[in-house]
């Protein structure tokens, strides 16, 4: 055996031991992928918060988020591209905020097949750059579809008010 491979194989041994214990991890519940999505979003890692949504998940535009966006009689579409929406919103906040959290409070599951709904009494708060701080307090609904790989958000919903 040359002394490249002698060095490489404790290396190679190690990465298949990872590789090995990742794939027999358990798959996250539903309420484990909200919860590491608000975290991922709360840490500023867009693209693991991104890796938890479901191909074409949908964000349900069931009220203007801001009044500025809304226009009297106006109709939006129900539903627009949840990853989209998340690459416009974070990196807002991002830039705006000093720090931003979501967290879930408290969670609510119901399961059916491949078929989750996951209602979360959510908290958020934001250190401006300029002005005080803000918290909010409102519900989302998770609409969560299980895959091959684990659990992932098809769509989301909120209660929270317009400013």
């Amino acid at each position: 055996m040359s002394s490249t491979l002698k060095r490489l194989l404790p290396i190679l041994l190690a990465i298949v031991t990872l590789a090995a214990d990742a794939a027999s991890a358990p798959p996250l519940s539903p309420e484990e992928v909200v919860r590491a999505f608000n975290a991922a979003l709360s840490e500023r890692r867009l693209d693991a918060a991104l890796a938890l949504l479901a191909q074409d998940a949908v964000n349900f535009n069931l009220e203007s988020a801001h009044g500025f966006t809304s226009t009297p009689g106006a109709t939006s579409p129900l539903t627009s591209d949840l990853a989209a929406h998340w690459r416009t919103v974070a990196p807002v906040l991002y830039a705006t905020n000093r720090r931003y959290t979501r967290e879930v409070d408290a969670a609510s599951i119901q399961a059916d097949g491949s078929l989750a709904v996951v209602w979360a009494r959510l908290r958020t708060r934001a250190e401006p750059l300029r002005g005080g701080p803000t918290l909010l307090v409102f519900a989302e609904t998770y609409v969560m579809h299980r895959e091959v790989g684990g659990w992932r958000i098809a769509g989301i919903a909120n209660s929270r008010q317009t400013r």
